[in-house]
């Protein structure tokens, strides 16, 4: 069992999406699992849904202790003066009273230390949260990094809205589980890691459509709601701005002409939660006055009335919308009450309900059926919005969080690579093959032209079977290994066990080689790298460096040498002392092409041998090889996912961060 004794830490981030995770919740029973609920005590009821459910949970506070108690008053102190200096300088802040200013900084130091003692208290094996952009979700990733917790957050509902906290979407997750491909397309839009996100579908829809979308639930529902069984229901979805709207004008003017329905189909009305409940019950008091026989719910669970829907209506932007279009249900749409832009009618997935009181769409659909062109876009729209609708998303979650827990515990035991006799001073080469001819001759003729070293060995491991026509076109000194395997760092392992050499560089088809004065030497003080230019000598890899997210990436910009000479090196060429090497038990082969050298230079800098980046010498990209493949599908068929994971899982807490947020999303906050 993957999560078997394991205690997992449910942070929720708004009480009305505790659905995303009650069937999480309850597969990792079955695992062995636990999954304890922790919520702030705040002026919002994040504990509501808890105590509808009958499920047990802790406040943080729960944990203010007189040493947590001590700690606030010493930070409190502390700070205090630079929180000062802080919101004056920002007009955001400027605009909050004092009151609110010193409520939210207090709140902020009370909330950290409590949740400190939780983890020291409780000792979760991982956290788990709708996400982190909210200050709760801020607090405990940057304790999860301090703890070296594991930190695996999901998607809180369909992102339709610009939302500039989207930026921290990834910051100290290591691992994002998602929908669907939209969704991400949407966070790389602000600078969110593509390698910590990942796609399993809708953890809750699948069970939703599961328990209710049968004949004979529906049969059942309606009996419970005490519908008729042969009449049809129409279903309005009104989102917060329409909720709170109590004019009698404007919902009569909506109602006009669905009176024409009664005889035929029953009208239900569901509030979003987050509508006052003043506000509703105004608006419902006025709804028993001028439509008497339409029927609303402001609590009721949602996904039971879109079962037994047969269309629904979206007033404005909610995340139902989206799950009725998964539930099959024909979609129309108002656009939301103070803008014009109807989001589910430009996407193609609805029918458009505007203005107020024109239902010629749904009449003629009830009439004759949804247009072929509306349904051909859900089919696509879909399939793009929840990766699958298979019934398996949480299965898909359970196996990424196992995935987590077997690296982390494999994560002293490298592989034992089986020592060489070498020859000292000679420098081997190893170089896989590809799929591509050009790229590899390109790299193997630039290093006859260019290599000078007295004594050098080229070790190419010939991993597609197509690719042997091609290499009596090598001459030399060139050994050739044959392998059926696309994975980088070990077809890197095998040819260095077939080398010679107390040196061993590993490049990649399609890098040149150009020059590498003093190369040699660097190598055999540890792990070295040269810079990587495109074939314009515009950069492509001038070493690796970690970002806001604490994620790898190329640095592409010239700085100024040597004062911001990169800590890791990599890109296509990486210079390594067989010593280490061998040591290090080669490279990890459980960790995605494109992380590969750079999760050796940290397994390197941990053993204390940082990685040394020479400006002097130079390589080429001719071509690209071994790309990444995306990985980001949880799925059996194709495990490429579980190397992008088992980086990140291996390495919790310990990966370099840049904490410069202004520099990192510049773009997006327009300075």
């Amino acid at each position: 069992m993957k999560l078997k004794n394991k205690k997992i830490a449910c942070f929720l981030a708004l009480p009305h999406h505790t659905r995303f995770f009650i069937p999480l919740r309850e597969e990792v029973k079955k695992e062995g699992g636990e999954i304890s609920f922790i919520v702030p005590l705040s002026d919002y009821p994040f504990e509501r849904d808890l105590i509808k459910r009958n499920l047990s949970f802790r406040y943080f506070t729960d944990y203010m202790t007189e040493d947590v108690r001590r700690k606030v008053r010493e930070t409190h102190m502390a700070l205090s003066d630079l929180w000062k200096n802080t919101v004056y300088k920002w007009d955001g802040f400027g605009r909050w009273s004092l009151f609110k200013q010193a409520w939210f900084f207090d709140s902020l130091v009370e909330e950290y230390f409590c949740m400190e003692k939780y983890i020291e208290v409780e000792k979760p094996d991982m956290f788990i949260a709708h996400h982190e952009c909210n200050r709760w979700g801020q607090i405990i990733g940057d304790l999860a990094r301090k703890k070296k917790v594991p930190f695996v957050t999901f998607q809180e509902g369909d992102y339709y809205n610009d939302y500039i906290g989207f930026v921290v979407h990834t910051e100290y997750s290591d691992v994002d589980l998602l929908w669907g491909n939209k969704t991400k397309e949407v966070l790389k839009g602000y600078r969110c890691s593509d390698d910590k996100m990942f796609l399993i579908g809708n953890t809750h829809i699948d069970s939703a459509i599961k328990t209710y979308g049968s004949p004979e639930a529906v049969h059942k529902l309606k009996k419970e709601l005490s519908i008729p069984q042969d009449k049809k229901v129409i279903l309005f979805l009104v989102d917060i701005k329409y909720g709170g709207i109590a004019d009698r004008e404007v919902w009569m003017q909506f109602l006009k002409g669905l009176d024409q329905l009664d005889s035929e189909a029953v009208l239900i009305f569901k509030w979003h939660p987050n509508v006052f409940q003043g506000a509703y019950e105004k608006v419902e008091e006025m709804f028993k006055e001028i439509f008497p026989s339409a029927i609303l719910y402001y609590m009721y669970d949602p996904y039971k009335l879109i079962a037994v829907s047969d269309y629904c209506v979206t007033l404005g932007k909610t995340t139902l919308a989206i799950e009725a279009v998964a539930f099959g249900k024909p979609l129309f749409a108002l656009p939301t009450s103070d803008t014009l832009d109807d989001y589910y009618v430009n996407m193609g997935i609805a029918q458009t309900a505007f203005p107020p009181g024109n239902w010629s769409n749904l009449l003629n659909t009830i009439k004759n059926g949804v247009p072929p062109e509306v349904s051909e876009k859900v089919d696509q729209y879909l399939k793009e919005y929840f990766y699958r609708l298979d019934g398996r998303s949480v299965e898909r979650a359970i196996e990424v969080m196992g995935t987590i827990f077997n690296a982390r515990n494999g994560r002293a035991k490298p592989k034992r690579l089986k020592p060489q006799k070498t020859i000292a001073h000679r420098v081997s080469i190893i170089v896989p093959s590809g799929t591509d001819p050009e790229a590899l001759l390109a790299t193997m003729t630039s290093l006859a032209q260019n290599v000078q070293w007295p004594d050098w060995e080229v070790v190419v491991v010939v991993n597609d079977k197509e690719m042997k026509r091609f290499l009596p076109a090598f001459s030399g000194d060139v050994r050739l290994v044959e392998v059926q395997d696309d994975r980088l760092p070990f077809l890197y392992n095998l040819g260095a066990e077939h080398s010679t050499g107390d040196r061993l560089i590993f490049m990649k088809p399609g890098v040149l080689y150009v020059k590498g004065a003093g190369f040699e030497d660097a190598i055999q003080a540890g792990v070295a790298g040269v810079p990587i230019r495109n074939i314009d000598l515009t950069a492509y890899c001038l070493g690796m460096a970690f970002d806001f997210n604490a994620a790898p990436y190329r640095i592409t910009s010239e700085g100024p040498a040597p004062s911001q000479r990169p800590e890791f090196v990599g890109g296509g060429i990486i210079g390594i002392a067989r010593v280490l090497f061998e040591s290090l038990g080669g490279f990890d082969e459980g960790i995605s092409n494109h992380l590969t050298e750079v999760d050796f230079c940290l397994s390197a800098r941990e053993k204390g041998h940082p990685a040394q980046y020479l400006p002097e010498c130079l390589g080429i990209l001719f071509r690209e090889s071994f790309n990444q493949t995306s990985g980001d599908e949880v799925s059996d068929s194709d495990e490429v996912w579980k190397r992008r994971v088992q980086f990140f899982a291996k390495w919790v807490g310990q990966l370099p961060k840049d904490e410069d947020f202004i520099h990192f999303a510049k773009d997006l906050l327009k300075v």
